[in-house]
């Protein structure tokens, strides 16, 4: 669960094409929330960029705006810039340093980054403020798993299960942490759980089909790989995965038309294939 917590107050849902102007306001306070309101609605059309236009108006008129700065910040994760939504949390946070919402949504731009100290100290500070906010456990785990803290991963991923036992993503990430561990068994349990709750998730599929592969159930995990491409023709892992599989099957032409279609989604595969590539071969 890596959904950004978007604030909205007075949100009104555009059913068509929004209006080019904000109408005049009494004070620059309420023009600011006019702004924001209109940038909500660009956010809820998808249109991360209209949304940033009308943001960045809300804080001329009310430079204090926090749910502006949250909300830019959202939209500037959106579109990739993650240090940009960094700093727009961190604004926010300047102004009300209690929003639970802000400090969560800066954890997740946080990790997007690489920070991951950083990111587990908001989602801390998250915790503290909402005990119960499911996504801050499930993204603490990810950081922790990612830092190799097993324990405190399992413990954050349990946690996110116990308050939402049908959060197919925390069943997939604690089968990420097994498999890392070598519990393959576990792992495998985690992840037919996570298939259970959703049918169509494609990267718990490539996963099992890794945690099976590492069973030596190579025609269980071929299912799987064939599985996730029809559910994600543009599942680059996927593709990866089922030509890895292939060469060390010695099917080196079902391998090479993998490979292809890694470097057709993606020209840079190139390197990240060679390297999967002298793994294997090593082996």
């Amino acid at each position: 669960m890596s959904k950004r917590i978007f604030l909205v107050v007075q949100m009104l849902i555009a059913v068509a094409v929004l209006a080019s102007t904000v109408p005049a306001q009494n004070s620059r306070a309420a023009s600011s929330v006019s702004y924001r309101q209109r940038g909500d609605q660009w956010m809820g059309q998808g249109n991360s960029e209209r949304a940033i236009e009308d943001y960045n108006l809300a804080l001329v008129f009310d430079p204090n705006n926090a749910d502006a700065y949250n909300n830019r910040g959202a939209a500037r994760y959106d579109r990739g810039d993650y240090a940009g939504a960094v700093a727009d949390y961190s604004l926010a946070l300047r102004i009300n340093p209690r929003s639970a919402d802000a400090l969560y949504n800066r954890g997740l731009a946080r990790k997007a980054v690489g920070d991951l100290d950083g990111a587990i100290a908001d989602f801390d500070q998250a915790l503290a403020l909402k005990p119960k906010l499911i996504g801050a456990f499930n993204n603490r785990g990810v950081a922790r798993g990612a830092k190799r803290d097993f324990d405190g991963a399992l413990a954050d991923f349990n946690q996110a299960i116990k308050l939402n036992p049908h959060l197919a993503e925390a069943f997939n990430n604690r089968g990420n942490v097994r498999l890392a561990m070598r519990d393959f068994a576990e792992a495998i349990a985690d992840y037919n759980r996570a298939i259970k709750l959703n049918p169509n998730y494609a990267a718990a599929y490539v996963n099992r089909g890794l945690a099976r592969k590492n069973r030596d159930d190579f025609a269980g995990a071929l299912a799987d790989y064939n599985r996730a491409i029809v559910l994600n023709p543009d599942f680059l892992e996927a593709y990866l995965q089922r030509g890895l599989l292939n060469l060390s099957r010695g099917r080196e032409a079902e391998s090479r038309r993998d490979f292809d279609q890694c470097m057709n989604l993606n020209p840079d595969a190139k390197r990240l294939i060679d390297e999967r590539v002298r793994k294997v071969e090593q082996k």
